[in-house]
């Protein structure tokens, strides 16, 4: 998130409609009873479903979020964040780095006022702790994007940019891709996928399923593109539309199927290595 101090149904996603007027400004620091992201072995949240709410309650037009996993005020967290339109925050830091993901168009994010850059959705980027940026929606609309952050979220205002800032952002058209079995590929952001913690973009050949399998470590989910189908069977499969979002808990039994109209490019992070002996992948049947 950039500034934070300062799955159910099937329809559709909609977009909501932009707060009359965007606040200028975040809190201080992110509220002792922030809340955290339901507990729940398996969670999967159409877009259009996702019960935001405002990250602090005195400021109700200002950023809204949703906890995937952790609590945002206690600890380390992955969240769906959405920013008014028209919103912008000052120049802050915050103790603890995060990754960011574009679920939207219309962001921007920079080390200074006059050195921000347009993030277009898909992008990803890494924001070093106690470095200074600003962050903002320049769209009509809300903007909408996830974080994973190593540690509770806060911001300290800051008096002056970096002065030689460290934090990375990445267009998706420059993302290096692997394939990890049967025609998935991953781009990691961040960690070693074969040593522990990772987050991590995947790429699902369009029609393409899993079969019913588990991994040890839990993992938090995020559709960037595609429409994708997963549950703990065949017959108790939840269609997600982009912008859609998951937690699945270590050792759950769960299968995947990307839609076949399109490649499904989705965000995960999961909280140890990636281990996929147990997964079989069964391409389209129509092609």
């Amino acid at each position: 998130m950039v500034l934070f101090a300062g799955c159910a149904t099937t329809q559709t996603a909609q977009e909501p409609e932009a707060p009359a007027e965007a606040p200028a400004e975040a809190p201080a620091e992110a509220p002792a009873e922030a809340v955290a992201a339901p507990a729940a072995v398996s969670n999967n949240v159409v877009f259009a479903d996702i019960p935001f709410k405002p990250f602090n309650p005195k400021q109700p037009d200002g950023i809204h979020v949703y906890p995937v996993s952790g609590n945002p005020g206690a600890g380390a967290f992955t969240a769906v964040v959405r920013m008014p339109a028209g919103f912008k925050t000052p120049l802050h830091t915050h103790s603890f780095a995060y990754d960011g993901v574009a679920l939207s168009g219309g962001l921007f994010h920079g080390a200074s006022e006059t050195d921000t850059h347009d993030v277009e959705k898909g992008s990803v980027w890494r924001q070093p702790a106690d470095e200074a940026h600003v962050d903002g929606c320049k769209s009509e609309t809300p903007c909408y994007f996830l974080v994973s952050f190593e540690g509770p979220v806060d911001m300290k205002p800051a008096e002056a940019p970096a002065a030689e800032p460290k934090g990375t952002l990445t267009k998706p058209a420059d993302l290096q891709w692997n394939e990890v079995k049967g025609g998935v590929k991953m781009s990691v952001l961040r960690g070693n996928p074969k040593e522990g913690a990772f987050i991590a973009l995947f790429d699902f050949p369009a029609g393409m399923q899993t079969n019913v399998h588990t991994h040890s470590a839990s993992f938090d989910g995020a559709l960037l593109s595609g429409t994708h189908h997963r549950g703990p069977s065949a017959d108790a499969l939840v269609t997600l539309t982009p912008n859609s979002v998951w937690h699945e808990a270590a050792n759950t039994g769960h299968m995947e199927k990307c839609g076949d109209a399109e490649r499904c490019v989705m965000f995960a992070s999961f909280a140890g290595p990636l281990d996929t002996h147990a997964v079989v992948l069964t391409p389209s049947e129509s092609k």
